[in-house]
């Protein structure tokens, strides 16, 4: 394994391929590792956040952590751990405190706990969020990264995921209204979304050189969390357009739909919703 040294090598340890089943019903979607800021200078609360339709339903996860042995010096991986939860939604799951709000998140502290010595769980988390103001500030077309599992695909010898390249499709500091449907604010981007890729998270990616809306450049790498893929358009037989959430299974069925390389993302200042309504459901309060 690669010792993760640039931005883009860092994303592909923040994610995690999610199996949730219940009994012979399986769905595949994927999470992020996410840390909600405490009080205390340094202390976070880590945690999983995904879409909530990828565990609904389910009675159990299952997902693969990567290992490291940090008295070794280690900076890279160097294993694995096959993990293995009895969880559900208001279960250890949290939903986000809006029902038209796709988001729930699961604490893992418990879980990083049950890693045998001396070994420690090895991702990289996403935290703290970009404002609408800062969003602002991008132009209405960006060079997008998702990371994620679509199709269930996945490297399974290293555990890591698939990195998907697209641009934005609305403007991200603009709130895009989903026709017919009340719910958060969304920004669309240009990209084929297929099942499994629920859940993935969704970056601003420019490397070598970082373009501004008055037409200058700086040289540098940047990545700027953009949201979550939670649904997408998809084109009926008869002609119509439709919203559906991206399937967490491939089966078949009778009607016969295409998705129209269009996905939905879910807004970052809805991560900071989800953190505040986890922290008041375990009496916290959580930080300013």
């Amino acid at each position: 394994m690669i010792q993760p040294t640039s931005i883009a090598e860092q994303l592909m340890y923040s994610t995690v391929r999610i199996i949730a089943q219940n009994g012979a019903a399986i769905s595949r979607g994927t999470g992020f590792f996410y840390n909600f800021p405490l009080k205390e200078e340094g202390q976070v609360v880590p945690a999983i956040i995904t879409n909530r339709h990828v565990v609904q339903g389910s009675i159990s996860q299952n997902f693969l952590l990567h290992l490291h042995d940090p008295k070794k010096g280690e900076k890279a991986p160097s294993g694995t751990f096959n993990v293995n939860i009895q969880a559900g939604l208001g279960n250890g799951w949290t939903e986000h405190p809006d029902p038209n709000v796709d988001l729930c998140v699961l604490p893992i502290a418990q879980i990083q706990n049950k890693v045998p010595a001396p070994h420690q769980p090895f991702y990289v988390p996403l935290g703290g969020v970009p404002g609408d103001e800062e969003l602002k500030k991008l132009d209405a077309v960006e060079q997008v990264l998702m990371i994620g599992y679509p199709n269930g695909l996945w490297d399974h010898v290293n555990n890591l995921p698939l990195i998907r390249r697209g641009v934005t499709a609305s403007h991200p500091g603009v709130d895009y209204q989903i026709e017919g449907q009340s719910g958060p604010g969304v920004t669309v981007i240009d990209m084929a979304c297929f099942p499994g890729s629920s859940g993935s998270p969704v970056f601003i990616y420019n490397q070598g050189t970082i373009p501004e809306k008055n037409g200058n450049v700086s040289l540098g790498t940047r990545a700027i969390f953009l949201g979550v893929l939670f649904s997408g358009p998809v084109w009926q037989q008869d002609g119509n357009i439709t919203v559906k959430n991206i399937p967490t299974k491939s089966v078949p069925v009778a009607e016969i739909s295409t998705m129209i390389n269009l996905g939905y993302v879910i807004k970052p200042r809805e991560i900071v919703a989800l953190g505040r309504h986890l922290y008041a459901k375990n009496g916290m309060v959580y930080p300013d």
